[in-house]
């Protein structure tokens, strides 16, 4: 039957829902679509439904049917359900019929393991349909207006397209899989989409009017600092702005009078005649009558017979200028910075007030315009904010979050921030954090001996030992007891920079950033750096490696330890840190995939937020303690199934916190 005949068929048998649940019931894998009236489920409605065994392809138009036995028929446990872009499936099925699909396998996520970490490659389905099938879908449909009935045939043979190319791209990307054996990673990808989709849909409770105030606050502050900067003393004086007389009007009459010219009354031919005699005067009467290049060589004169005009008051430095800091900088230290980076502005910090102060401001500014009343964008609603998760967010395979214009990104939240995010009365939130997993992993997978000794082995009872103690007492000659709370701040900036392949010149910064650690020379971060390299000798020869791979030829491949895929990288800093955060993200994916199956058991218990390294729970407030134990349980399995599978073992640690507010962190 041809694809058209099919469409419109099925789209208007009375049967069509059985007939599509007799299919999805014979089939071992379902491509599934869904087309709605809108993006977000609690808002819109679901218009059609498309399913396809490959052969046939059934249209159920949700308006006119009860498609519910055709939902329940596809969360079969032993059916493979083809979705791209499946969390919004999952999403919507979840809201309008309490239906959890969680056996969808997502060929979006897919499409970005198979380009191994090539984030600029499009993989939206008429993207990958167009690059991998040679079919072209009709993309003016994407924008069509989903509530028409009828509904015209060119949107219903769109929708039955959606699936019609669903099984030939999973049959194409399950080779690319393989042949990039990333078989182990793809399962761990699908496995954690149920737990992303309801992550997204449930969003985060925030307190928005405290969140507002605080903006305000800032807002003031900021302005207030504006200002104390403008007035203080120490503040170079702006250069007057020169000025250029006009030659008409007003401003020439002013020229006239400035030259000695009082008794001119006017700046027309008929005023200025009476003093033709004055150069000035004929010379602008020339220049009036001139057209051309006469009339341009003719003008500089003018100027040059005037008397310079009086320059305009400078307005306000403008602190958010990088061009205007630069000025600043260049009166200051008398001569010119090569930028206005931060790095670059700390090292002056103790050279003049203003540095401190351009610093601080910029700290302000960027809470005011990023962390602001506009932070929510169209993403908040009944007391809640949805971040838009991104389950392949970056290169690495990390979590993402937020959309342009429409939702915030809720990762890289200032800690001064999170105390906004409140628990809705009675429920709590879990917070459980992986402890210092990326510089264990780096331990596992160089089997570097020292770390490895710290850290301790799974089986351990005791505590892991602190490992930025025991770097800053081997790196300073101390004994563990006698090293200072600054020392092992050192360390930690050592540990945690090394560990993202920091080089000496880009520890300073880091250190500051991150640390507060202030005035540590470049001489100084080198030897830091060589005495890290000497404690830690199986990391010196991993930078190298990846230094020299990308010099050899100009660009390196990297893998994780469930095999995904890092390909033709080119920075050395990324070559270094693609297999650790990797395998970081890698690990708290199969992590939520546990606490995702383990929540069912409580009511109304699910993450809300995966930041990092970190999982964010809301429960019922009396359910909180035994969430806290299964969560942990299940990130401490999580990570031992891919990192201690085999030798070298490292022991994990969770730190967990439980309240109200989103504190910790």
């Amino acid at each position: 039957m041809e694809e058209n005949e099919l469409t419109t068929n099925t789209q208007k048998t009375s049967n069509v829902v059985e007939r599509a649940v007799r299919l999805v019931e014979a089939a071992r894998v379902v491509a599934f679509d869904l087309e709605t009236t809108g993006l977000d489920p609690r808002r819109s409605e679901i218009r059609l439904a498309q399913v396809s065994d490959g052969e046939k392809i059934y249209v159920v138009d949700l308006f006119k049917r009860n498609a519910r036995p055709l939902f329940e028929a596809l969360s079969r446990d032993d059916l493979t359900v083809l979705a791209h872009g499946g969390d919004f499936e999952w999403r919507f099925v979840y809201h309008h019929f309490s239906v959890a699909l969680d056996n969808i396998v997502d060929t979006m996520l897919l499409s970005r393991l198979a380009f191994c970490g090539d984030m600029s490659e499009h993989v939206g389905l008429g993207d990958m349909a167009e690059s991998e099938l040679e079919i072209e879908l009709d993309k003016d449909m994407q924008k069509a207006d989903w509530t028409l009935d009828p509904l015209p045939r060119r949107q219903i043979d769109y929708a039955a397209m959606d699936v019609k190319v669903l099984p030939p791209l999973y049959k194409l990307l399950l080779e690319a899989i393989a042949d990039t054996n990333q078989e182990r990673v793809a399962k761990i990808e699908n496995e954690a989409l149920p737990a992303f989709a309801l992550m997204k849909y449930v969003g985060m409770p925030v307190d928005k009017a405290a969140w507002d105030a605080h903006a305000d606050e800032n807002e003031a502050k900021l302005r207030d600092l504006e200002r104390s900067m403008l007035d203080a003393d120490w503040m170079p004086q702006r250069d007057p702005v020169p000025q250029a007389w006009s030659l008409q009007g007003a401003d020439c009459l002013a020229m006239l009078q400035a030259a000695g010219l009082k008794d001119v009354a006017g700046t027309t031919a008929k005023d200025l005649t009476p003093y033709a005699d004055n150069e000035l005067v004929s010379t602008i009467l020339a220049y009036r009558k001139a057209k051309g290049a006469a009339r341009e060589h003719l003008r500089p004169r003018v100027f040059e017979l005037a008397p310079e005009k009086p320059p305009a008051p400078a307005p306000p430095w403008n602190f958010g200028s990088p061009l205007q800091v630069i000025e600043i900088s260049e009166k200051i230290l008398g001569s010119e910075l090569p930028d206005t980076k931060e790095g670059t502005l700390l090292r002056y910090k103790d050279e003049h007030p203003f540095f401190k102060h351009i610093l601080e401001y910029r700290e302000l500014k960027k809470l005011v315009s990023t962390y602001g009343k506009t932070w929510f964008q169209q993403a908040y609603a009944d007391g809640r904010v949805y971040p838009a998760w991104r389950q392949i967010g970056t290169s690495t395979g990390r979590v993402a979050s937020g959309k342009q214009g429409v939702a915030p990104n809720a990762q890289n939240l200032p800690k001064s921030h999170r105390k906004f995010f409140v628990a809705p009365e009675g429920r709590a939130f879990v917070d459980t954090d992986y402890s210092q997993i990326e510089v264990r992993v780096l331990a596992k997978m160089l089997n570097e001996e020292r770390l490895l000794e710290i850290y301790g082995r799974p089986e351990d009872d005791k505590k892991s030992g602190d490992v930025y103690r025991a770097t800053a007492a081997h790196m300073l000659d101390l004994a563990s007891e006698n090293v200072t709370k600054e020392q092992r701040n050192l360390a930690k900036a050592i540990v945690l920079g090394m560990n993202y392949g920091l080089s000496a010149r880009g520890l300073p910064f880091y250190a500051f950033i991150n640390l507060g650690i202030e005035d540590m020379t470049l001489d100084e971060a080198e030897e830091y750096v060589e005495a890290f390299y000497d404690l830690y000798p199986k990391i010196r020869e991993y930078h190298g490696a990846g230094k020299e791979g990308i010099n050899d030829v100009g660009g390196v491949d990297r893998t994780t330890l469930t095999g995904r895929r890092r390909d033709e990288i080119t920075n050395r800093n990324e070559a270094i840190n693609a297999p650790v955060q990797g395998t970081s993200a890698d690990v708290l994916k199969r992590a939520m995939t546990l606490v995702y199956g383990r929540l069912k058991a409580f009511d109304d218990a699910f993450v809300i937020a995966s930041i990092h390294d970190e999982l964010l729970v809301e429960c019922a407030e009396g359910d909180a303690e035994a969430v806290a134990g299964v969560v942990e349980g299940a990130m401490l399995e999580a990570a031992d199934e891919i990192l201690n599978a085999e030798e070298p073992k490292v022991k994990i640690e969770i730190d967990v916190a439980v309240g109200r507010r989103w504190v910790k962190g």
